[in-house]
């Protein structure tokens, strides 16, 4: 990661980095694995049409996401994208080749590219990252 990443902290000898990876080497995953079953049998017996609200970005993380909850915890998912107007044809292909094995329904918001295009340059002026739209939206959004 370089040293210049917003999140990175090097004010203690051990970087804020390799401490997230030592608390996740202490979590016992087979009790939270147990927990979540557990939420999501309490979820479906709700009887709503979905169980679950998904982002999904269309990268592994996401994906498995969605996949995981569909396959292996048998929720009913509304998945939700926020087109930045930057999806490169991958990503596209993916979406449309994972919600057509999962047969899920989407929904997905695309803002008005004349904001998007001074958002970018303000973003650029203030953060030194014009997509700065693209990383609140796809949280805020869903």
């Amino acid at each position: 990661m370089p040293e210049t990443a917003e999140s990175l902290d090097f004010s203690d000898p051990v970087c804020s980095v390799c401490k997230q990876a030592e608390t996740k080497r202490d979590i016992d995953w087979k009790e939270r694995a147990r927990v979540l079953r557990e939420i999501s049998a309490g979820i479906k017996s709700l009887g709503r049409d979905y169980d679950a609200i998904i982002p999904f970005s269309g990268g592994k993380d996401s994906t498995f996401t969605l996949w995981y909850a569909v396959r292996e915890l048998k929720l009913r998912c509304l998945v939700v994208r926020f087109n930045h107007h930057f999806f490169r044809q991958g990503v596209q292909e993916n979406w449309r080749r994972t919600s057509r094995r999962l047969g899920v329904d989407s929904i997905e918001f695309t803002p008005n590219w004349h904001v998007v295009r001074r958002l970018m340059l303000e973003s650029l002026k203030r953060r030194g990252d014009f997509c700065w739209h693209c990383h609140s939206g796809v949280f805020a959004y869903p």
